[in-house]
């Protein structure tokens, strides 16, 4: 478990750390929102799965982080705690 205001730090370590095919996904507490981050060669996708069901392709590090930013308003506006899945 992690803090949710810790979110975009750990996302920012975690990126650079990535190799192709490794996953992070964030859940909730109920575990009935995600938003899964997945490395495909230098680029990043974006899943996200709860209040909206929309994908993001080809995104860069920096893409990521901005729309992360966002959806973590979206999908976790009162969680204090998120899981974290790491899937290699």
């Amino acid at each position: 478990m992690i803090d949710n205001k810790n979110l975009l730090k750990l996302l920012r370590t975690e990126l650079r750390k990535m190799s192709n095919g490794d996953k992070l996904k964030f859940l909730t507490y109920k575990k009935d929102r995600s938003v899964l981050v997945e490395k495909n060669g230098d680029n990043f996708r974006i899943i996200e799965d709860g209040y909206r069901k929309i994908v993001w392709d080809d995104l860069t590090e920096a893409e990521v982080l901005k729309r992360i930013k966002k959806l973590q308003k979206i999908e976790f506006p009162r969680s204090n705690k998120l899981y974290l899945a790491r899937e290699r």
